[in-house]
């Protein structure tokens, strides 16, 4: 392993999801730079129906949403994800990079269960914002007390509907801290209902945590975070940037590459963690469950990274739409 470098704190708008370093608000940097490239030359008609999807999905749905009981809310987008053509490029386009990597029995189901976790983390954020928020808490089950995570890292990953896991924390009285900037503004050019959305997120993230200055680098911030008495949230599994010291950990049975400064400030500073992530329910009810397994102790990079590593895979074999970040396979698996 190489010496570590200095992370980069995550941006809002570099995957669109509380993905949330948990929050899946981050969409990946190249991707954001090849569709702002390739929207330049986009047919017009291709041009509308990206921007009538946009305005369904970001705007229109969780707008009537917030006018509905939670229930019927749900009922109402477990509907619409078995319509073929919303959001049908972007199913389709994942579920291709994941039939790379998982088998894949009902491609249609696998599609709505993608378009399914999509759809409801934007109606809970519009939900929360607009004073719904004990709607959006009372669906989510949680076996484990929570107490577990206090004064320790929280290790996730671009997982399921987990934008609601900020708020929840909050209320616990966790206060809950992760690394944050604002949004890409070229956005607003290229997707103007999407912005919307990231910018809300943008607000709510503000709002709901204890959000450090990420000016001085992620590094830094992380290691200022590791003597504080709330919850750190981490995601784990972005592939690192070029140039980045790296580790590998087996994943699906294939050799994935991780970035190793979050791992070595971990077992530098000797800090405790547990792996948590925010699933979809089986069948349409769109309810959540949480999941919080440990508290590990981090005393090797390595055991660490393969620890996070069996977590994730676990996951991807028994649900892999639930990955928010399929486009991003090829850079995580090489």
């Amino acid at each position: 392993m190489r010496s570590t470098p200095r992370l980069k704190a995550p941006t809002i708008g570099e995957s669109g999801h509380f993905e949330s370093q948990s929050t899946s608000l981050r969409i990946n940097q190249r991707l954001l730079n090849h569709e702002t490239d390739s929207r330049r030359s986009e047919a017009p008609l291709k041009a509308l129906r990206r921007q009538l999807v946009d305005f369904i999905v970001y705007l229109a749905l969780p707008s009537i949403s917030v006018l509905l009981p939670a229930a019927w809310s749900r009922s109402l987008l477990a509907r619409c994800s078995y319509f073929g053509w919303l959001l049908s490029k972007e199913a389709e386009n994942a579920w291709q990079n994941a039939a790379g990597f998982v088998d894949i029995d009902d491609e249609k189901r696998w599609k709505v269960r993608w378009k399914q976790v999509e759809m409801l983390d934007v109606r809970d954020l519009y939900l929360m914002n607009f004073g719904r928020i004990r709607s959006v808490q009372s669906e989510i089950e949680c076996e484990t007390a929570l107490d577990i995570v206090k004064g320790r890292f929280l290790i996730g990953m671009h997982w399921g509907p987990s934008i609601s896991i900020l708020k929840l924390l909050q209320l616990a009285g966790l206060s809950p801290a992760i690394p944050f900037r604002e949004p890409e503004k070229k956005i607003v050019r290229i997707r103007p209902f999407y912005y919307l959305f990231v910018s809300m997120a943008a607000r709510y993230i503000v709002k709901t945590m204890d959000v450090p200055d990420a000016a001085a680098g992620a590094g830094v911030v992380l290691r200022s975070m590791m003597g504080q008495a709330g919850t750190a949230i981490v995601v784990m599994d972005a592939p690192p940037t070029e140039g980045r010291s790296t580790l590998n950990a087996t994943v699906l049975g294939k050799s994935a590459i991780f970035d190793a400064g979050f791992p070595a400030i971990l077992v530098d500073k000797k800090k405790e963690y547990v792996l948590y992530a925010m699933s979809l329910q089986a069948g349409d009810s769109l309810c959540k469950k949480l999941e919080l397994h440990g508290p590990f102790s981090a005393i090797d990079a390595q055991e660490f990274l393969q620890n996070y590593a069996d977590f994730l895979d676990r996951h991807l074999a028994s649900d892999s739409a639930q990955w928010r970040i399929w486009h991003a396979a090829p850079q995580f698996w090489r």
